[in-house]
């Protein structure tokens, strides 16, 4: 959804105005953002914690569409289509997403042990962002910590988390930072376009259920500006993008393509 403020009008200020309703707010289904539909966008706003400038960003926008809304233990066709229209792409876009990074298994290995991978070239460079030297740590630990990717130290399935237990014991914001999580594998370094604080927020997120990963994969969609390489399907340059130099080298966007391709038959 676009930006929106006082005197735009068109499609989308209806569709804001029919979800201010839903709250019990006035606002005339007049597809006209006039005084009358900002006053109630404000309201909505300080009832809800957000900025109360009347400018509908990309958080109100998120907060309108997930208000009042009780999502299940396991996400719906209801959840996708929610994040769909909020990021204006198809279902199927994000189901193609989901499938290439958790193979459609969902986000959880088990009650409160999200998916994860853990990465030990990150974690070399994140002991290099705390000033850390990872030389001195490679003893003992050469199948958490390498200077470059190698396939041949993962584990896999829930036993990565011995490898990222091993790690936190090393330097516990990095080695969260170097795992990626839940069903769109985010990594943790990307805590800040995923809209937290510091990793460790994102991490209990991530811990709490496929609604909050599905969340957090949206806003850094939109923050990290892929949200049109997802409308366009174009599928090389979010592959590049969200799957980093090793895109080519894993197929990632064949496999990205293949299972969209999937999703619409």
């Amino acid at each position: 959804m676009e930006t929106l403020k006082l005197r735009d009008s068109g499609k989308e200020v209806q569709s804001l105005q029919e979800l201010l309703q839903r709250q019990g707010l006035s606002a005339p289904m007049n597809g006209i953002f006039d005084e009358a539909t900002k006053s109630s966008v404000i309201a909505f706003q300080k009832a809800n914690g957000l900025d109360a400038d009347g400018i509908v960003g990309y958080k109100s926008w998120e907060t309108l569409f997930t208000a009042g809304y009780t999502p299940g233990e396991r996400l719906s066709e209801a959840d996708f289509a929610l994040v769909a229209d909020l990021l204006d792409v198809e279902i199927a876009a994000l189901k193609a997403v989901q499938q290439v990074e958790t193979g459609g298994k969902g986000g959880f290995f088990a009650p409160g042990k999200p998916a994860i991978l853990f990465e030990g070239h990150i974690f070399w460079r994140e002991l290099k962002k705390q000033e850390f030297d990872p030389e001195k740590y490679v003893a003992g630990n050469e199948n958490i910590l390498y200077p470059k990717w190698e396939k041949g130290h993962y584990y896999g399935g829930i036993r990565e988390y011995e490898r990222l237990e091993k790690a936190r014991k090393i330097h516990k914001e990095a080695a969260d930072a170097s795992t990626s999580w839940g069903m769109f594998q985010v990594m943790g370094f990307n805590y800040v376009m995923c809209g937290y604080g510091c990793v460790d927020e994102m991490v209990k997120d991530m811990c709490t259920g496929e609604d909050k990963q599905l969340e957090a994969f949206a806003r850094f969609v939109k923050l990290a500006e892929l949200r049109p390489n997802l409308e366009r399907k174009d599928w090389t340059g979010f592959a590049k993008r969200y799957n980093g130099s090793g895109y080519a080298q894993n197929q990632y966007d064949k496999k990205l393509e293949e299972a969209y391709r999937r999703f619409t038959k």
